[in-house]
């Protein structure tokens, strides 16, 4: 028997994000990355070759750092920017970290932070106790730029506003706790409103990618201080999406021209309570019969009615530590192994 087994391997480039997830089929006991674009080329890496194994913490590394001009290495141990194994069925759970402002007010939805912790580009978080923005406390937004230790940016949020709304938002957000945490991928989910057109065919923009799918049927709670009630409780079919850097959005087979505007409710009236306008997956739709025999749908296509796609998974978070932001379109080898025994010292 081999003293270990390499379960898997593979490669990816850089995007310049600072981050990758890298979808793996088990926790490994050794995770080993390697920029193969700069190894060897006499240009400062911090982190050239770096590996996470079984009894270090998460988001910890070993790693080796390559100097300027020399190309010599240097080791270094990370505490955080490093590797943390996910397994979205039962996530990490993270502590509240505080804001001192929300941009709700100007449209940018900048979120200042003088601690940032582990927060990431495309990560998840909710804000709670959003002093004087109280319409949005409780929401969950996804994030599209970070500066370290100084503030996040909600981009799907502050793409949405700038559709309409903005006027309800009339004071930035004094303070708020913001939440970290990694949701559970069960097909298909309900998703956050942020905003929704009046049109022949509307848009819905959400807080955070969405992962419906044209044919889809949604269903909508709206309350009425959102103002557009007359689309509560309506099914409706999605004919397009759209997934973008900021820009989250389903086109419907619906007609809001005639409707209320929808806004969000001020901070006043939402501190009095007010639960948030959603989109909810009500079924997969009807799958058109072209009329052909040889072009239907075989086997015949069903209506579901419930998340009937388990998409969770298992995967290696690479930090900032460990994937610079700097190392743009590098491309970096990984191999994840997994010991047949393992004896502690």
């Amino acid at each position: 028997m081999l003293p270990y087994q390499i379960i898997e391997g593979g490669s990816f480039t850089g995007d310049g994000s600072g981050m990758a997830n890298i979808q793996i089929s088990t926790k490994p006991d050794l995770f080993i990355l390697t920029n193969r674009s700069d190894w060897g080329d006499d240009t400062a890496q911090a982190a050239i070759e770096s590996k996470w194994k079984k009894g270090m913490a998460d988001d910890s590394a070993l790693l080796l750092a390559q100097a300027i001009t020399t190309g010599a290495l240097s080791s270094d141990v990370l505490t955080s920017g490093g590797f943390t194994f996910i397994d979205t069925a039962n996530p990490p759970s993270y502590a509240a970290l505080a804001s001192t402002n929300v941009a709700g007010n100007t449209g940018t939805f900048v979120v200042t932070m003088a601690e940032t912790g582990s927060i990431a580009v495309g990560d998840y978080v909710r804000l709670t106790s959003v002093v004087d923005e109280y319409q949005i406390s409780g929401y969950v937004f996804q994030v599209t730029a970070v500066t370290n230790d100084v503030s996040i940016t909600l981009g799907y949020m502050a793409s949405a506003v700038s559709a309409g709304g903005l006027a309800t938002f009339a004071a930035a957000g004094d303070s708020a706790d913001v939440i970290k945490f990694i949701p559970n991928k069960m097909y298909p989910r309900w998703s956050y409103i942020a905003m929704i057109t009046k049109a022949s065919q509307a848009v819905v923009y959400f807080t955070a990618k969405n992962d419906y799918t044209p044919g889809e049927i949604v269903s909508f709670r709206v309350p009425s201080e959102f103002g557009m009630d007359e689309i509560n409780n309506k099914a409706v079919r999605v004919l397009s999406v759209t997934n973008s850097a900021t820009v989250s959005s389903i086109t419907l087979d619906l007609d809001t021209s005639g409707y209320t505007t929808f806004a969000f409710p001020t901070s006043a009236i939402a501190a009095a309570g007010v639960s948030p306008a959603v989109v909810l997956p009500s079924s997969s739709g009807v799958v058109p019969d072209n009329g052909s025999a040889t072009n239907a749908q075989q086997p015949p296509g069903t209506n579901l009615r419930d998340a009937f796609d388990n998409r969770n998974q298992y995967y290696m978070h690479c930090g900032p530590g460990v994937i610079p932001s700097t190392a743009l379109e590098s491309t970096y080898d990984w191999v994840s192994i997994k010991f047949d025994k393992y004896t502690s010292a």
